[in-house]
């Protein structure tokens, strides 16, 4: 009886570790890789396969030529890593805005689209336009979040909540000016005396009196010194709308800029070289200011630098520059959000589009090919790490320029092209570590309490700023409208509740 007994007992503890182990293996929720937060694919045991998925990711600019034959090898990775595919819809900058806003009025469905603290991003979460992510980059973001150092993070929060995956590269901005060195060489300007942006002056005659067809300083409403180095240089904007932080002093006393007197002093020295005729006439309607310097057209613009900017300024513009420093690396929000990746609340699946973007930190050949392109055809490799064009191309003729080389993902995981700096991404975390931070560093203004005010203080912004930063017409008598009629749309309880998250922000965040 007794060694019948026993036969039972042994018979039930197999059919209990059976069970067990057919209970783990029915999992109905795909496992996450506790280092990379990588979604499995392989179908195994303790694995859920994952359906097919086309991903959809929406990107400002124009489509390169071999776009599809780039996407065709991304697409073998995918399939293998995430069992997905990847469509690309490029929108031109100058239809970004309207297109963007149709698509999600319209309910259009897409997965993930770029968005940035300088293009509407806290005005785009205001709208509920994007989904909050905490609790997919936990499951799937490992690498995200391995990647990237907390505080930045938290940049893309709003009030509380994540709502964009920042790309790695600089997180942080110096402004200044670029010039053409041959102009420079040749009439032997010395640039060591140009401090402030009025000590140009000089140069500028010179190029006016001295070369014709040259416009001397090339100036559209947002690569005037009024919008770019004085609004990003000596600004912390604090989102979208009006109501600034000041970058100088202590506190955080929101103001209005253009109540400002430096604001004043800015556009009264446009009004000075427009009159002067060192500013392009057609400079507030002019939308880009594009290839100005490389065709010979101008002498110089405004700029915004990074660790090996100059290189890739003059590769851009195909002649040799020169950059002059006026302000130095400065952190703020909207800075360390310059590039951010979201999705977009009409996603069918953000799971995986969480996964994909993951892998955009953590895959380093998924992101040489979506950046730099296919090995032999658009890059041929120098070293292990160096690549140049082939032989006979150039940015200009290549079917896959690498235009997308700051927008997304994990940017130290891709090649370094021949004319860079080999030490470049050291580069970039020595000049993200020496910037100056915001004291607002983190704070993301939501715009939705204010959202009517914004349009249309937007509105009267349209009628007014390219005229007046360009130099356009008289500060001195259209400032004050300027001022009147933004009050009038609200500008004042725009600054005041700013101003009243801002003082919430730092009770928690000191």
């Amino acid at each position: 009886m007794k060694q019948r007994k026993g036969n039972y007992v042994w018979l039930l503890m197999v059919l209990v570790i059976s069970l067990i182990s057919s209970g783990c293996g029915s999992s109905n929720a795909p496992t996450s890789n506790s280092n990379k937060g990588e979604a499995t694919n392989s179908g195994a045991t303790g694995e859920k396969k994952l359906d097919p998925y086309k991903i959809v990711l929406v990107l400002p600019g124009s489509q390169p030529k071999d776009e599809q034959l780039v996407l065709d090898k991304v697409n073998v990775i995918l399939k293998e890593k995430i069992n997905a595919t990847l469509e690309i819809r490029s929108i031109d900058w100058s239809a970004w805005g309207d297109k963007t806003n149709l698509m999600f009025t319209s309910n259009e469905a897409f997965d993930l689209i770029f968005s940035a603290g300088w293009n509407g991003f806290s005005q785009q979460v205001g709208k509920g336009q994007f989904i909050p992510l905490d609790s997919l980059v936990k499951e799937y973001g490992g690498a995200f979040l391995d990647t990237i150092d907390p505080e930045i993070v938290n940049a893309a929060k709003v009030d509380g909540k994540l709502y964009g995956m920042v790309a790695n590269k600089e997180f942080a901005a110096d402004k200044g000016l670029i010039l053409r060195k041959d102009l420079v060489d040749k009439y032997k300007f010395d640039l060591s005396k140009v401090k402030e942006l009025s000590d140009l002056e000089p140069l500028l005659k010179t190029i006016k009196d001295n070369e014709p067809g040259v416009t001397p300083f090339i100036v559209n409403g947002g690569a005037s010194p009024s919008a770019a180095i004085l609004d990003y240089g000596y600004y912390d904007l604090l989102g979208d709308g009006p109501g600034e932080l000041a970058r100088t002093g202590e506190g955080l006393n929101v103001i209005s800029k253009i109540e400002d007197p430096k604001y004043m002093e800015y556009a009264k020295l446009m009004r000075k070289w427009f009159l002067a005729g060192y500013i392009n006439k057609d400079a507030a309607t002019l939308q880009d200011v594009g290839k100005a310097l490389g065709s010979g057209k101008a002498f110089a613009q405004t700029g915004s630098f990074k660790p090996g900017s100059n290189l890739e300024n003059s590769r851009s513009q195909g002649t040799e520059l020169v950059e002059i420093q006026l302000m130095s690396p400065f952190t703020s929000t909207t800075d360390a959000t310059s590039a951010v990746l979201a999705i977009s609340r009409t996603s069918k699946n953000p799971e995986r589009a969480m996964m994909f973007v993951n892998l955009l930190f953590s895959d380093s050949e998924l992101m040489n090919l979506l950046i730099n392109g296919i090995e032999g055809t658009h890059y041929v490799k120098k070293s292990d790490n160096i690549i140049d064009f082939p032989e006979g191309v150039d940015g200009s003729s290549s079917g896959y320029p690498p235009t997308r080389n700051w927008m997304l993902g994990n940017l130290p995981l891709i090649h370094i092209w021949a004319n860079e700096d080999p030490n470049k991404w050291q580069a970039y975390k020595d000049y993200n570590e020496s910037a100056e931070k915001s004291r607002a560093l983190g704070f993301t203004f939501n715009a939705e309490p204010v959202k009517t005010e914004i349009a249309a203080t937007s509105n009267v912004e349209k009628e007014f700023k390219n005229v007046i930063v360009t130099g356009s017409v008289d500060p001195e008598e259209q400032i004050p409208v300027y001022i009147e009629k933004m009050k009038a749309a609200g500008m004042d309880k725009i600054v005041a509740e700013k101003q009243k998250q801002l003082d919430e922000w730092a009770k928690t965040n000191k």
